[in-house]
């Protein structure tokens, strides 16, 4: 069965699946309203940094079309709504966006084919669109930064909502091509299960951070803590039990967000969801709460390093990025030096007060105290002997190694 399938909003989501598609043997129409997103993926460029999509875009180049026209849509089979949802800093939704979107893609296609919402919504939203229900479906979405096409390409499983008794032919056709489990339910019940997939995840963010921080103060080593939890068979080798800086990017705080709205309209456990933004929060001036106890530690100080800005390794996204927060803060007073790295950020427009540097060792030879903000693995490489200006290390993910004779160094990581 030959389809043409249809992506609608060319963000990480919608470029990642729409590759995915291509690697599939699918012919893909790609659409979006912003020329210069459409203009750089024409010249097979990637507008952000993911682990090679780019390299597979080029592979499967023949297979895509990229326009800015929405009438190219007019002839697919299948319809992808990928839009990013809008956030505001609490992590609500802003849906005004998608709905226009997709009451001018339902003017273009034609009755018979399916379309699917693909980016994330709140339970209630699939169902209220304009649109035969036996061609609508609400299909969960499976993005991680930073490894999002692996993602796509090789789900877990796939959860589709819909209201009709059985999955459309062509649609079927084309899940049928990532060989994996389909759980199909009604529409509400898979938005929910997004959320719930995501809140499941906070709620273990939250106790390893709460608990490694216990760790930190009573002497214990969080390492051999979380290795004694994984051969818990209700726990899993697969727990989150890595301490963090609090809940960062966009979506987990999306759906913390849609989940306290849920409490409050219910009137049960409001506090639950309040208590876990507030520990995120807590949890993100980890670092900087560091910082003012090594201040009192070192006087005179005036050069600080970062190393990474994104808000995780492998990705170049900032949304809620701990290490931008840290960095806005000591900038207020004009104190310092700030001298900062990352492998995949080469600017900063709003930060104009900060030094980019092309590579680790001009922060390095430049700095005092050292803060590693993102763990991304070109950090573990760091040689600390030719540095004898560094003083301190906050080093919340303990990716830096010391040897026997740079005991000198003040050396401060999570959960130990």
């Amino acid at each position: 069965m030959k389809l043409n399938i249809g992506f609608v909003g060319l963000t990480h989501l919608g470029v990642n699946y729409a590759i995915a598609s291509a690697m599939k043997g699918f012919n893909v129409v790609c659409y979006d309203e912003n020329l210069d997103v459409v203009s750089s993926l024409k010249k097979k460029k990637i507008p952000f940094y993911e682990k090679d999509t780019e390299k597979n875009l080029k592979a499967k180049f023949k297979q895509f079309k990229f326009t800015n026209k929405i009438s190219d849509l007019r002839n697919c089979d299948l319809v992808f709504i990928s839009q990013d949802v809008p956030t505001d800093i609490n992590g609500k939704s802003n849906l005004l966006k998608i709905k226009k979107s997709i009451k001018e893609i339902i003017k273009i296609i034609k009755n018979k084919c399916d379309l699917i919402i693909l980016c994330q919504v709140p339970p209630g939203f699939t169902r209220s669109i304009k649109w035969p229900s036996n061609n609508l479906y609400y299909q969960v979405e499976t993005l991680i930064f930073s490894n999002a096409l692996e993602r796509a390409l090789s789900p877990e499983r796939i959860i589709i909502g819909k209201d009709s008794s059985k999955i459309s032919k062509k649609y079927n056709f084309f899940l049928k091509k990532f060989k994996c489990p389909i759980l199909e339910m009604n529409y509400e019940s898979a938005e929910l299960a997004k959320i719930s997939i995501n809140i499941f995840l906070i709620s273990s963010v939250t106790s390893t951070n709460i608990l490694s921080e216990i760790s930190e103060n009573i002497g214990a080593n969080w390492s051999d803590v979380s290795n004694a939890l994984k051969l818990d068979k209700r726990i899993g080798k697969y727990a989150y039990l890595k301490p963090g800086l609090g809940i960062s990017g966009g979506n987990l705080e999306r759906d913390l967000e849609t989940f306290r709205n849920f409490l409050k309209f219910n009137k049960v456990y409001e506090n639950y969801s309040r208590n876990i933004k507030e520990i995120s929060n807590h949890r993100k001036d980890w670092i900087y709460n560091q910082f003012k106890k090594i201040t009192k530690d070192f006087k005179n100080l005036k050069k600080i390093g970062v190393l990474g800005l994104a808000y995780k390794e492998n990705t170049n996204s900032i949304k809620n990025s701990p290490s931008i927060s840290f960095i806005k803060k000591i900038s207020l007073s004009n104190k310092y030096t700030i001298n900062v790295f990352d492998p995949k950020i080469k600017k900063l427009s709003e930060h104009s007060n900060i030094n980019i540097c092309k590579n680790i060792n001009d922060v390095m030879k430049n700095c005092e105290i050292l803060f590693v903000a993102t763990p991304w693995k070109i950090f573990k490489k760091i040689k600390l002997k030719k540095f004898k200006n560094i003083k301190a290390i906050i080093d919340p993910y303990n990716l830096i190694n010391f040897s026997t004779d740079q005991k000198k160094i003040k050396h401060i990581s999570m959960g130990n």
